[in-house]
């Protein structure tokens, strides 16, 4: 798992992504629709100012939009854009072949272990929405 670990940091590194940054990327990829900067930064536990500057250099790059509240134009709301979901993507790809390698060194009962202990625990709704599953 060092390899791909090493592969994530350097892909955040590549986009200049602070910890914050990864955290909010992958917060708003969960998120059926748009949210509000103040929400996904109580979210993530940051300051609305920490997570505005979060925010401000995401949709610099191009990987977040921001857009006025209807109800609300103080509100500012927050979603992926398609090349904030391929990098979200690229980055869940390269955690999952870091466990893929893994569980390639277990034993075959050591993954039938694996697999019964984590079947209940994947069945969680808050799981199976993240990986894009019904809610």
């Amino acid at each position: 798992m060092q390899t791909y670990g090493r592969d994530l940091i350097h892909l955040a590194h590549d986009f200049d992504l602070s910890f914050s940054q990864m955290k909010a990327l992958h917060a708003l990829a969960g998120e059926p629709a748009a949210i509000s900067v103040k929400t996904l930064g109580e979210k993530l536990g940051l300051s609305l100012a920490a997570m505005s500057r979060a925010a401000d250099e995401l949709v610099q790059r191009g990987l977040v939009n921001r857009t006025e509240d209807p109800a609300d134009r103080r509100i500012k709301r927050l979603c992926l854009t398609d090349e904030g979901r391929g990098l979200v993507r690229r980055m869940r790809e390269l955690r999952m072949a870091g466990f893929e390698q893994f569980v390639a060194t277990l034993t075959p009962k050591q993954r039938t272990q694996l697999a019964k202990t984590l079947d209940s625990i994947l069945a969680r709704d808050d799981l199976v929405a993240f990986c894009g599953g019904p809610r």
